[in-house]
């Protein structure tokens, strides 16, 4: 009985042993794990600077939004103008800068230059008529660019998200009213479709790039001559010149 006793004892010793090791050590670690201090999760989220992904990401959207509503003519309004011919007044009513001689005569190049200040845009015409047309040059506003990016780079200018007019050549794929996601941006004329890329007349052409890649006209009428006698798949758009950062980037 004795002996079991000490035994007994010597178990509950070692126990009281091992329970005050393991207790010291979850002490220890419980001490040794860093305190989070309240609501430090929530203002880092809050206060934190988007990154460029997010910001590329969001401009993939807005260009996707653009490019979402294309302005066709419809193939049933189409085949009703062969069976009743409109007469002329009211073609001309329809695109009043369209030439007489279209679309014969059309806007074979527009040229963009960018370079500081102007950014002009050039026409070039081709056909009977041709030698009769406006041909600029015209000012216009680039695209600005997303923070931190060099547009003037030819890869650069044309990937998506970027916010940069793309240089190179490109041919006029369509029309439209005004851009989706802003009405303001009128007399739409699309060159790089896959991007909502365009030329189109809006209200503020300051004289440095200012855009989110499309190229800005100053004159609304210029806008719509443009759109008026351009011929999608014919018609080129050439990108061009020296792109200088503004000093307020996207």
């Amino acid at each position: 009985m004795r002996g079991m006793k000490k035994a007994n004892s010597s178990d509950r010793a070692r126990e009281g042993v091992k329970s005050g090791k393991t207790t010291k050590s979850t002490a220890t670690a419980k001490k040794a794990k860093p305190a989070q201090p309240a609501g430090a999760k929530k203002s880092g989220v809050a206060g934190a600077t988007p990154s460029s992904l997010k910001r590329i990401a969001e401009a993939k959207k807005l260009e996707a939004l653009d490019r979402a509503k294309p302005m066709a003519a419809p193939a049933k309004a189409a085949k009703v103008r062969v069976m009743q011919p409109a007469p002329a007044a009211a073609v001309l009513a329809a695109a009043p800068l369209r030439n007489s001689d279209f679309p014969n005569t059309y806007i074979d190049q527009i040229s963009v230059q960018l370079d500081d200040p102007d950014h002009s845009v050039t026409l070039t015409w081709t056909g009977p008529q041709a030698t009769a047309q406006e041909t600029g040059p015209f000012r216009s506003s680039p695209g600005a660019g997303l923070k931190g990016l060099n547009c003037d780079d030819a890869t650069t200018s044309r990937r998506s998200g970027s916010k940069c007019t793309p240089k190179g050549t490109f041919t006029v794929s369509g029309f439209q009213a005004h851009l989706n996601s802003d009405s303001r941006a009128t007399y739409v004329t699309w060159f790089a479709r896959a991007r909502g890329i365009a030329l189109h007349y809006f209200p503020s052409v300051p004289k440095y790039p200012a855009s989110h890649g499309c190229v800005r006209l100053e004159s609304k009428r210029i806008a719509e001559l443009i759109q008026s006698n351009c011929r999608v798949g014919l018609t080129n758009v050439v990108i061009d010149g020296t792109w200088t950062k503004p000093s307020k980037q996207w």
